[in-house]
């Protein structure tokens, strides 16, 4: 119920679990191809985000490729960080 962390925590219905895991695979460079427009995901590759992990995308659309070797491109400038 007390945790160190100021933000206040989402139940899991509210968040939206499957932009958490693109934004987590973009953050920690997994390689994948990530789609996401509206309501529509894809992931290809990538990762579940941990439990603790708060980030997410904040673009309606937007895709991305990330290869071996850390190479990233992208159509999503924007940041992970909660709002």
């Amino acid at each position: 119920m007390f945790t160190d962390d100021p933000r206040p925590s989402l139940p899991s219905k509210d968040r939206d679990d499957s932009l958490r895991a693109i934004a987590y695979s973009l953050d920690c460079l997994i390689p994948g191809f990530y789609g996401w427009w509206g309501p529509l995901r894809l992931r290809l590759g990538g990762s579940l985000p941990e439990d603790s992990y708060p980030g997410t995308l904040h673009s309606y659309a937007g895709v991305a490729i990330i290869l071996p070797g850390y190479r990233i491109y992208s159509t999503y400038q924007g940041d992970y960080d909660p709002r």
